[in-house]
Formats: C-alpha cells, structure tokens, sequence
C-alpha cells in the first residue's frame, strides 16, 4: 500500500519513507521560573551568612555549600534566571542595608559575582521572576524607612536595577511569587494599617506599572515565604498580628 499527501507519495509499497519536501514551524521552549534539578538558600542569620547552598530536586537529601556571596547578609530577595541566581539587598553585618544584586551560576558550583545595584538599600523585599527581568518589591529602605517600590533588573546582561512601578502602599516582610506572566506579593507589614496584611498584589511583566489587588489571603500575616508552580501561588508561615486572633 502506498500512503500519499497531496498525491505525492510518501511511504512507497516497499515500505520507504519518502521526504522531498519538509516544512518545519518554529519550536519554542516555554519558559519556567521553577528549576528543575536543584534549589538553593543562600545568606541568612543572625550572624550574619555569605554561604551558598543547594539540595537535589530528583532525590531527597541534604544541602551542601556550594559557593560565597559577596558578603554575609540576610533578608535579602532571591530571583532567578534559566541559568543563574540572584540575591538582592539585605542586612549585612552590623545590621547595615545592602543595595548589591549578586548573581552566581547554576551550570557549576561557585561564589557569586556583584553585577549591579539596586536604586535603593533595603532588606526585607520579595523577590519575583520573569524569562528576562529579575523582580525586587518593597521592603525597609534607606533614607526612606519603608518602600513600595517595584524595580527590575536585566538577567540578559549584568546591569543596575531601575523604578518600574509602585506596590498599593508601603511596607515589608511581603511573600514573592511569579507566574510567567505576572509577578505577585502577598502578606506584608504595613505600617499605615493596624494590622498586618492579607492582601494579594499582582504586577505585569511584559508592561512596567503598578500593582493591583487581586485577592486575600487566609489570615493577615508578614514575614511570609513565597512559592511557585506553574499553576498556583504559595504564602506560608509567617507573623501573626497580636491583636488578631
């Protein structure tokens, strides 16, 4: 049996692939902000930590030190590109805000380099993540005691973070979370309002604006953690106000 497209014979009575013409359409990759073989925690304290660390995504186990920062700090953001990652800001030792965005690889262990700066020094900031821009909302900055700014920063090439936005108001201690599409910031001290925050912010990345608010959490609560799926967003932990039950 012969099979044809068009008329054109394709596979012949002797069982034989035919191609005299082929059409191939564009192939892309769809971008993932969640990596897919190791994660990584990186600074911390009290005192103050410069350590790099990561743990297998495939097998369960424990972390390792894989490399430095540039210097010890802790409440820093974290954001990431296919192929490095970052952290921004944070306390420093003695206590002093950092303005530095450290980049360090994922393809081979080791320290990580100073690329850039934020527009301001501030700690306590999430982080988000786009396929081009890395995200940096919020935070305790200085000389202002508190931000709502929304800034990005390049992953094509090294380069400072600059103003693209603004959060609904100022304050710290958000959760970061990233679609591909939207950035997103949860939780939060606020000092505007009597208690901490529930409210859920989303920002575009693909047109530089402000955030909107697009739902609330469960319970109003700041020093949250943040995570992602390519479906879903995740706040967990956190500080409850003393004045909520």
């Amino acid at each position: 049996m012969v099979y044809r497209v068009n008329r054109d014979p394709i596979i012949d009575n002797d069982k034989v692939l035919r191609v005299d013409r082929m059409r191939v359409g564009s192939f892309s990759q769809t971008y993932k902000f969640q990596g897919s073989t190791s994660g990584y925690v990186v600074g911390g304290g009290p005192p103050a930590s410069n350590e790099i660390e990561k743990f297998s995504f495939s097998s369960d186990g424990n972390g390792s030190d894989v490399g430095d920062l540039t210097r010890g700090g802790q409440a820093a953001a974290g954001t990431s590109s296919t192929t490095h990652g970052y952290t921004s800001g944070g306390l420093g030792v003695d206590y002093n805000r950092s303005n530095v965005i450290d980049k360090f690889p994922f393809s081979s262990d080791g320290n990580a380099s100073d690329v850039g700066d934020l527009t301001q020094a501030r700690d306590h900031t999430s982080g988000q993540s786009s396929e081009t821009h890395g995200y940096v909302s919020g935070g305790n900055a200085y000389p202002s005691p508190h931000a709502n700014i929304i800034e990005k920063f390049t992953v094509a090439s090294d380069a400072n973070g600059s103003d693209v936005g603004d959060l609904l108001s100022i304050g710290y201690g958000f959760a970061g979370q990233s679609s591909t599409t939207h950035g997103y910031v949860s939780g939060g001290d606020i000092p505007s309002s009597p208690t901490y925050s529930n409210v859920i912010q989303k920002f575009s990345f693909s047109v530089d604006g402000n955030a909107t608010d697009v739902g609330d959490l469960t319970q109003n609560r700041f020093y949250v953690t943040g995570q992602s799926s390519e479906n879903h967003g995740y706040t967990t932990s956190g500080a409850v106000h003393p004045t909520v039950d």
